[in-house]
């Protein structure tokens, strides 16, 4: 092996973690290489739950100055429920950098799994994983869809080399080997080529293609008579078998005529190297989910199918799924040990054709929509606990520290390396919903501030936020994602209303009565914007549907509809949000237009700047924010059109939503976007402070009392300020 891949042992890392994950100053400013390195040598409860913390954001941990750390760390140990914890992250002292004026005061953790190991950051959707072992060392490889390649010791989480430009177009197969004892990548790209890499030198040192009327669109690896070879499943319903060392444009394949194959991978059935493919029974009529193929496996030395000629077994292959509920049979003979690693495109594939080479039993990987399975072919059991995860596309399976582990990507964000264990699994004592969170509000009942969120779990769920607790309201009834959140107070008490993309909306109470009445019917496509106010003195709800824009106004009191519109009755069809403003509803576009849909008619003066994200009152003012996907953050007051501040600057990435309050007596403006959340005063324009999150931020508010409700990813948190 390398030099490269010998000097990366966890064993140095390990000891010099020793005893030392339990000091906060040190996860903040110690070296993350180090650390990250060093975590299996975790000892005790307090050092593996600290671990466990530094583990859940430590793709971002890498690249973070101390000061994010600091955030993301506190917010992990939040979320891990660990608040003693995360106060004293929160107070580690960060040189030259502004104190956040944010610090969290409690946070769900739901997206927390303690058996998460590393998540490997990308540049594009990952196109196909695979793991590969050279010297008892394992390393994950990841091909994207922009073209590129990269590898990760698997062990340590550091990157083996640099990343690699495989081909001009997306990476769409991908297989791995080891050449003369380096660890090798071999590529399929839209460029119709199969190459092979030196994964250590980044370096290509193979080429081929298929002929001229065909090319591989899927790749696996295998030994047929102690020599490496590829396995290229072609467009032209052929399986072809390439010599690795001697891969070239002009070598002669071993050519196998097998139909249409959806899935491959190799292994070994008595002692024989074979291909093992997958076919739908009709060409494009297989379920995303579960799946209906059919298993045939082919002899790599002689390019036949086994049980074509010769004996048969009374027993064919069977590969079992069970998140799918399935069983799938081959044309195959015998039982086989998994020998080597292959990994596919799992949605619209057959979900089991994935196996690693370094575990003593044959290893499987499945996956439904948003969990992954790993099962031992051998008993037919899974090991250990499904992982659940966002939409999976690719997977793959290995071992580490003789545990089985898997590899997981989704359709958006980084890709994932899940260790199984069957014990040791930390589970945060405060977990909200079970999917993306798409919208919060807040209210204050009797002196008690609550957070209401809603997401696409179907749930809405009410929070104490002096507590620190869920109230234990879970309301379920919607049964699509829910797109719009509002409170509104109705004969003395407070309502939450909902609406959803099954196209209802929801009256609940918000003291845990449950749902109020029947939904308000109206709208026959989903409700992708709501909003609740007082209009001529009167609780009123209104509603807008996503396909046909159509607007509805209802008196929350009687449940009488006042009136049902389209969009284009009111001037503009693009609408971005409606608000509550002086006693009357009004819509406001994407140009930031504010047109009264009482009097029907524009009010205020637009301002000079596109992307509308906010109507607030603030200091006694209408005001309107905007900068959606702008580099600079405006606040206008409605009525005069002035500039009330210089524009606010210094956010890198897409603004998605705003919001304006009081920080410290002062007013303030705070933005979310991608991963951040960002504040601004509001009378200078300076950013006075900045606060990561480790998933997308898709909602916030700011409660009555000042502090911040955040919504990313499936979970919530709360920030209060700093004293």
């Amino acid at each position: 092996m390398s030099d490269e891949l010998r000097n990366s042992g966890p064993d140095r890392e390990v000891s010099a973690v020793g005893g030392r994950l339990t000091d906060p100053g040190w996860l903040v400013h110690g070296d993350p290489e180090l650390i990250l390195a060093g975590l299996d040598g975790a000892a005790g409860q307090e050092e593996m739950l600290a671990a466990a913390v530094y583990r859940a954001s430590g793709h971002a941990h890498r690249d973070a100055g101390a000061r994010v750390r600091r955030q993301l760390l506190a917010l992990d140990a939040a979320r891990y429920g660990n608040r003693e914890l995360a106060r004293e992250i929160a107070r580690v002292a960060v040189h030259r950098e502004m104190d956040d004026p944010w610090v969290v005061q409690w946070a769900t953790g739901s997206d927390l799994d303690s058996r998460l190991r590393y998540a490997f950051p990308v540049p594009a959707k990952v196109g196909a994983l695979a793991t590969v072992v050279v010297e008892g060392r394992g390393l994950a490889v990841a091909g994207c869809e922009d073209g590129t390649l990269h590898a990760w010791d698997l062990a340590t989480g550091s990157r083996l080399g640099k990343a690699v430009s495989a081909h001009p177009g997306a990476l769409v197969g991908l297989a791995t080997a080891v050449l003369d004892g380096r660890p090798a990548a071999v590529t399929v790209g839209r460029d119709d080529t199969v190459r092979v890499w030196d994964l250590v030198r980044g370096e290509a040192v193979r080429t081929c293609s298929a002929d001229d009327d065909s090319w591989a669109k899927s790749v696996a690896t295998g030994m047929v008579e102690g020599r490496p070879v590829v396995v290229g499943a072609c467009v032209d319903d052929v399986v072809r078998v390439w010599d690795l060392a001697t891969l070239s444009q002009h070598c002669e394949p071993l050519t196998i005529h097998t139909g249409f194959v959806s899935a491959l991978a190799t292994t070994v059935v008595d002692g024989r190297p074979v291909a093992v493919t997958s076919h739908s029974r009709a060409l494009g009529a297989t379920d995303l989910i579960t799946g209906e193929e059919t298993v045939r496996v082919w002899d790599l030395v002689t390019g036949r199918e086994f049980g074509a000629r010769g004996d048969r077994h009374d027993e064919l292959p069977v590969f079992a799924d069970r998140a799918a509920d399935r069983t799938m049979e081959g044309d195959g003979d015998g039982d086989g040990e998994a020998a080597h690693c292959a990994s596919l495109d799992l949605n619209a594939r057959a979900h089991f054709l994935v196996t690693d080479p370094t575990s003593q039993c044959p290893m499987a990987v499945s996956a439904n929509a948003y969990e992954v399975h790993v099962w031992d072919l051998t008993t037919r059991e899974q090991v250990g606990e499904p992982v659940v995860t966002t939409f999976v596309e690719q997977a793959a399976v290995t071992m580490l520290h003789d545990r089985p582990a898997a590899l997981a990507a989704s359709a958006d964000g980084p890709f994932e390396v899940w260790e199984l264990p069957t014990l040791r699994r930390l589970r945060p004592p405060l977990r909200g919903h079970e999917a993306r969170v798409r919208g919060v509000a807040t209210a204050v009942v009797n002196r008690c501030h609550l957070a209401v969120t809603g997401g696409d779990d179907k749930s809405v769920r009410v929070w104490d936020l002096d507590g620190e607790r869920e109230t234990g309201s879970r309301l379920t009834g919607h049964t699509g994602s829910l797109t719009g959140v509002a409170t509104a107070v109705v004969d003395g008490g407070i309502v939450i209303v909902t609406g959803g993309s099954d196209a209802r909306v929801r009256i609940w109470d918000l003291e845990g009565e449950g749902q109020l009445g029947e939904p308000l019917a109206g709208h026959t496509t989903g409700v992708d914007l709501l909003t609740a106010g007082t209009v001529d003195r009167r609780p009123t709800l209104l509603t807008r549907g996503d396909w046909h824009k159509t607007v509805r106004m209802w008196d929350l009191t009687t449940r009488e509809e006042l009136h049902g519109r389209t969009t284009g009755e009111y001037t503009s069809p693009s609408i971005e949000f409606f608000a509550a403003l002086d006693d009357r509803f009004v819509g406001v576009t994407g140009e930031g237009r504010v047109w009264d849909l009482t009097e029907s008619r524009w009010i205020g003066v637009q301002p000079r700047q596109r992307g509308a994200l906010g109507l607030e009152r603030l200091d006694g003012r209408s005001v309107l924010l905007t900068g959606r996907r702008a580099e600079k953050v405006h606040l206008w007051d409605l009525a005069t059109g002035e500039l009330l501040a210089p524009p606010m600057t210094g956010h890198t990435s897409e603004v998605r939503a705003g919001a304006t309050g009081m920080l410290n007596g002062r007013p303030v403006v705070v933005a979310g976007g991608d991963r951040t959340v960002w504040t601004w005063d509001a009378s200078t324009g300076r950013q006075i402070g900045a606060y990561a999150f480790p998933s997308r931020v898709r909602a916030l508010t700011v409660a009555p009392d000042g502090r911040l409700v955040v919504g990313f990813g499936a979970d919530i948190a709360v920030l209060t300020h700093r004293r």
